[in-house]
């Protein structure tokens, strides 16, 4: 007789967190003040963007308010004023080592150069640097645009790797001021190919004015963890954060927010990125569940 295999348990759901002791750093600060300041990107979508009201929304904007409910309540601080800055790749970490940032909620490379200034929470996505191109130009890769120009966002990993490889290539690259721009500088032929996590040019693709005239293409120039952004050396806060993280990897939330903003319409467009999780964020998800004291 055959014998079912037993049923996996499901992850046991990580409780939100609680503080206990003195507050310090960023949770000191933000009890202080009754306010938390949270950074976004004008068009990082479908991570951090502004909807056509200028409201940022978007899948970090949305962990980054999981945050603040799981603050609200930690710090008994219903009344909890959240200010939203727009910040560029350029100054996000300057705002963020001086205090006037509290949460970047934008999608962050975790890199050894930017951890030597900030600090990270536990990684909540996945991604690849490659190339956005115009179908027209036939660019399969870094390898076709000798004697041509790629855009990237100044300060981004983007710009950090093009820039390795340009000399060797013999391209040029133009730093744009954000994403927006690139896509400006991209669409107007001004540049052959934009570099970038291979998730944001999708969503960047899905919104221009003819989706179909361009494509992503070529290898990766580097797989990314991305991960939320705070100040370095605040092991309290980092702790707080990584706990909120593992409560919405843990509960199930995570799907619905992959759901919500990556296989379904959104906004300003309506567009689906039609984009499942790979088994690489699963992965990340998996291993963000596991919170230590």
């Amino acid at each position: 007789m055959a014998v079912a295999a037993p049923a996996k348990a499901a992850p046991t759901v990580v409780p939100l967190p609680t503080v206990h002791g003195d507050l310090t750093g960023t949770l000191k600060k933000i009890r202080d003040t009754g306010v938390i300041t949270l950074g976004y990107r004008e068009a990082a979508i479908p991570f951090a963007y502004v909807n056509d009201k200028g409201k940022p929304i978007g899948y970090t904007m949305d962990l980054c308010y999981a945050v603040v409910d799981a603050v609200k309540t930690a710090l008994d601080l219903p009344n909890l004023r959240v200010r939203e800055m727009s910040i560029t790749p350029q100054n996000r970490i300057a705002l963020v080592k001086n205090g006037t940032v509290d949460l970047d909620c934008a999608p962050n490379t975790i890199t050894p150069e930017r951890a030597e200034q900030v600090g990270f929470s536990n990684p909540y996505y996945v991604s690849e640097v490659r190339l956005l191109v115009n179908r027209k130009d036939n660019i399969r890769g870094l390898d076709d645009l000798k004697g041509q120009n790629l855009v990237a966002s100044a300060g981004s990993t983007g710009e950090r790797l093009a820039r390795t490889q340009a000399d060797k290539g013999g391209f040029r690259v133009i730093p744009a001021r954000d994403h927006g721009e690139s896509m400006l500088t991209l669409e107007t032929g001004r540049a052959k190919a934009f570099a970038l996590d291979d998730v944001l040019l999708a969503g960047l693709r899905a919104n221009a004015r003819q989706p179909g005239d361009f494509e992503i293409v070529g290898a990766p120039l580097e797989t990314e963890l991305n991960a939320l952004m705070l100040r370095r050396d605040d092991p309290q806060f980092k702790h707080f954060v990584d706990t909120t993280l593992a409560h919405v990897f843990s509960s199930g939330d995570i799907r619905r927010i992959q759901r919500k903003w990556f296989q379904q319409p959104i906004p300003p467009r309506n567009v689906n990125l039609n984009l499942e999780p790979s088994k690489e964020v699963i992965e990340v998800w998996h291993k963000g569940m596991q919170v230590t004291e």
